[in-house]
């Protein structure tokens, strides 16, 4: 009779399965954006456009430092056609104004490239809107081009979470640097 030799671990490794089949696994989340303040109301945004480069935009027309902008007509539009792309402004002009309206935020002229702006959500509180943004810089560790760049984001929200009073745009945003991996 033949005898199939089992190593001395074998015990070991039953014992392990058992304890390990009573074992869960909790999923891992990843980090969420600040959740609303007492008295904020998340309002659902959908992006438009996300420009980082900025190409065939009139750099006279872009004014220093950052720009945010609510938009409820049409008739708006004249006031950012020369901060977009004519891509940008064709997706634009495709907005229903009669359901939407527009939340532009542009970041200005910045010199190199890998600059980006993103929306990151949108809250409302009494007459406040408030535009909680990202704010990406190169890393000096890695390359960019030296070039002239005019990032922005804009984004189309239900026109009925506009406050029918004057509005108060808030920028609430942050900057961020990615850092390299590690060697």
């Amino acid at each position: 009779m033949n005898h199939i030799p089992v190593p001395r671990l074998w015990p070991l490794l039953v014992v392990a399965a058992l304890l390990l089949t009573g074992c869960q696994l909790s999923p891992v989340t990843p980090p969420v954006a600040a959740y609303p303040t007492s008295g904020e109301v998340e309002i659902p945004f959908e992006t438009v456009a996300l420009n980082e480069g900025g190409a065939n935009i009139d750099a006279h027309a872009m004014r220093e430092g950052s720009q945010l902008l609510l938009l409820t007509s049409s008739e708006q539009l004249a006031g950012i056609q020369e901060q977009v792309n004519p891509q940008t402004l064709a997706d634009v002009q495709q907005v229903d104004f009669q359901q939407y309206a527009v939340i532009a935020l542009f970041r200005g002229t910045k010199p190199s490239t890998n600059y980006q702006t993103v929306i990151e959500r949108i809250a409302k509180e009494d007459d406040r809107m408030i535009i909680y943004a990202q704010f990406w810089e190169p890393n000096p560790a890695w390359e960019s081009a030296t070039a002239e760049t005019r990032p922005y984001h804009i984004v189309k929200i239900d026109r009925r979470q506009v406050p029918v009073s004057s509005v108060e745009l808030v920028l609430q945003s942050y900057v961020l640097t990615p850092t390299p991996p590690a060697k």
